[in-house]
C-alpha cells in the first residue's frame, strides 16, 4: 500500500513543475467577456492531458447553441477540453472539474497581468486564484499519485471548461447536458474553484440578474405635461424595490455562508440609464439588478415576485415596464458528510488543526453537477483565495498550491482505497 507521506513527496517534488506549468497557463488569456482565446487555452490543456495519457476529447459548442446564451459573442467559439483515465482495477469514478476563462484584467497592475510573476511566496496573475491553480493542482495531484506507485482503481477524469463568468451555460452546464459528466459515469466530482486549501465548500446562493425598463413618452422639457417621464415611473419601482430588499434580509440560512454578513436573500439596483439631453422628458429608462438567492428559494419564486412588483407599479403610474432577464442560477448545496466531504475534511486536517466547510456567497458551476445531473457526491475545494478572485495584482500563494495538491491527491487515493 501507498502511504501518505509517499503521496506527499511525490507532490513535493513536482512544485517546480507546477509553477512552470501554471505561468505558462496563466500567459494564455482567456479573457471572459468576450470569451477570447478559448481555443488556444483548450488546446494547451488538451496537449498536457495527451503528454500524461489521458484519453482527451475537445468539445466545440455548436454555434446556435452560443447563440441562444451569448447571441453578440457568436464570434468567439466555446472550446471545452475532457480527459479520461481508467485504471486496470475497478474502482469509482472521480472528476475534477474547473474554468480556465477569466474576468479581464484591467489597470492599475504593478506589473503585466499575463506575464506572470512567482515572487514572495506568490505567483501572481489573472487567473492565479480564481481559478487557474485550481485545474494545475488537480493535474498535478494524479500526477503524483502515479509517481508514488499508485496503480489507479476506477476512472479519473479531468474536465477544463469555459464561461463560468458570464453564467457557465457553455461550459460545464453544456457537458452535463450532453451527458459527459453523469450519474452513470461520475461517483465523486471536485470543483477546484477558490476557496482555500483549509476548508471544503458545501453549496453556493443563487442569483437571477435582469433588466427592467420603463416606458414612458417623450417631451420637450418646457412642456413636460404632453410626456410620461419613464424616470419618475422608474422613481415608483424602485422605491417598491428598496421595501422589497428589507423584507429579504428577514429570509436567512443556517447553511455557513461565508461571510456571515451574506446569510440573507438580496437585491441591488446596480446600474440606471435613462435620458437624451437636459431638456426632453425621457420616454424610457433602464435599471440592472441582482438578486441573490438563499437556499431554499428558487429562481421561479424570485422571478413571480418581481413580476408582482412590476404589476404594482405598472398599476400606479400607468406605465408599462419590460422585464429582461440576463441570467440566473438556482441556489445549490450538499450534506457536509456526504463521502467526498468526509474525505477531503480528514485529509485537509492532516495540514490545520481545525476546518469549518463554507457555502459560497456567490453562484458557480458546481449546481450544474448537482442540480442539473444530479450528483449530491460534489464538493467545491481549490487552493485559490476567495479575496483574490477578480482584483488588481491576483496572487495565489505558492503554499496554498501546493497543499491543496496534497489534499487532492491523498483524498483520491482515500477514495479509490488505495492508502495503507
Amino acid at each position: 500500500m501507498v502511504t501518505k507521506r509517499d503521496i506527499y513527496d511525490a507532490v513535493e517534488d513536482r512544485e517546480d513543475a507546477i509553477l512552470a506549468f501554471l505561468r505558462e497557463f496563466l500567459a494564455v488569456e482567456t479573457e471572459n467577456p468576450p470569451g477570447r482565446n478559448y481555443r488556444d487555452g483548450a488546446e494547451f490543456l488538451a496537449s498536457e492531458l495527451d503528454d500524461r495519457g489521458y484519453g482527451v476529447e475537445t468539445v466545440t459548442v455548436p454555434e446556435e447553441i452560443v447563440a441562444e446564451q451569448y447571441p453578440e459573442r457568436t464570434d468567439h467559439e466555446r472550446v471545452n477540453v475532457l480527459g479520461r483515465k481508467t485504471g486496470e482495477l475497478s474502482g469509482p469514478d472521480i472528476h475534477f472539474t474547473g474554468h480556465f476563462d477569466v474576468v479581464p484584467a484591467g489597470e492599475d497592475w504593478s506589473h503585466d497581468p499575463y506575464d506572470p510573476v512567482v515572487a514572495d511566496g506568490r505567483i501572481y496573475g489573472r487567473g492565479a486564484s480564481d481559478m487557474k491553480s485550481g485545474i494545475a493542482a488537480s493535474l498535478f495531484a494524479v500526477d503524483a499519485l502515479e509517481a508514488a506507485g499508485v496503480d489507479l482503481r476506477g476512472s479519473v477524469t479531468q474536465s477544463m471548461t469555459v464561461d463560468e463568468e458570464t453564467g457557465g451555460f457553455t461550459g460545464l452546464g453544456y457537458l452535463v447536458d450532453e451527458g459527459y459528466i453523469s450519474p452513470e459515469n461520475t461517483d465523486y466530482c471536485v470543483y477546484t474553484e477558490c476557496f482555500d486549501s483549509s476548508r471544503i465548500c458545501l453549496g453556493h446562493r443563487g442569483v437571477l440578474k435582469f433588466h427592467v425598463t420603463a416606458h414612458g413618452s417623450k417631451s420637450h422639457g418646457c412642456m413636460a405635461h404632453d410626456g410620461a417621464n419613464a424616470v419618475m415611473a422608474m422613481n415608483d419601482f424602485l422605491g417598491r424595490i428598496d421595501a422589497y430588499e428589507d423584507e429579504l434580509h428577514a429570509r436567512t440560512t443556517d447553511l455557513p455562508v461565508t461571510p456571515p454578513e451574506s446569510r440573507h436573500a438580496d437585491i441591488s439596483a446596480t446600474m440606471i440609464d435613462a435620458g437624451y439631453s437636459e431638456n426632453v422628458v425621457p420616454d424610457r429608462c433602464r435599471a440592472t439588478f441582482y438578486r441573490v438567492l438563499v437556499p431554499g428559494e428558487t429562481v421561479e419564486s424570485a422571478r413571480g415576485e418581481i413580476r408582482g412588483l412590476l404589476d404594482d407599479a405598472e398599476s400606479e403610474t400607468g406605465q408599462t415596464f419590460e422585464y429582461d432577464e440576463v441570467m440566473f442560477a438556482e441556489p445549490t448545496s450538499v450534506p457536509a458528510d456526504c463521502t467526498v466531504g468526509r474525505t477531503y475534511t480528514e485529509n485537509i486536517l492532516e495540514f490545520y488543526s481545525e476546518t469549518t466547510p463554507v457555502v459560497s456567497p456567490g453562484s458557480d458551476d458546481q449546481r450544474f453537477v448537482v442540480n442539473d445531473a444530479g450528483i449530491e457526491e460534489c464538493i467545491v475545494y481549490g487552493p485559490g483565495l476567495l479575496e483574490q478572485a477578480h482584483v488588481v495584482d491576483e496572487f495565489v500563494p505558492v503554499e496554498e498550491i501546493v497543499t491543496a495538491t496534497k489534499v487532492m491527491a491523498a483524498s483520491t487515493a482515500d477514495l479509490m482505497g488505495v492508502t495503507g
